[in-house]
């Protein structure tokens, strides 16, 4: 039973580990003033109440 219990251990460990990307595109963020983020909570109100 803990032979069992810890071969599923080690495959979810692996697939967690493995699931992991480090893509070098995806280091550009979108930097938001507060204007902007107004505006966008704005927008969603908007959105929620219609």
């Amino acid at each position: 039973m803990k032979t069992i219990l810890l071969l599923i251990t080690l495959i979810f460990s692996a697939m967690a580990v493995s699931s992991c990307t480090n893509d070098e595109g995806d280091t550009d963020f979108e930097i938001l003033t507060p204007e902007e983020e107004q505006q966008a909570a704005l927008k969603l109100e908007q959105e929620k109440a219609n």
